[in-house]
């Protein structure tokens, strides 16, 4: 996994930002948008947010854009 962080350890959301965006391209708000949409998995323990490293590979799962098949073009 990446940075050598085990997958169903829990993190804070910035921490995972660093660890699974390292590039940059996702925030800590980006993530809470996702959980607000129902796509991302967090735990809230004692009053702060976590997500694993697992939780946010089955949100980019739910978020890949799936092409469709184009509509048919005949004309008559």
């Amino acid at each position: 996994m990446r940075d050598d962080t085990p997958a169903d350890r829990p993190l804070r959301l910035a921490d995972a930002v660093a660890i699974a965006f390292p590039l940059g391209g996702m925030t800590v708000a980006g993530l809470r948008r996702e959980r607000d949409a129902g796509r991302l998995v967090v735990e809230r323990i004692a009053g702060k947010e976590f997500v694993t490293l697992a939780a946010i590979d089955d949100m980019r799962t739910k978020c890949r854009d799936e092409r469709k098949a184009p509509p048919s073009t005949s004309v008559k």
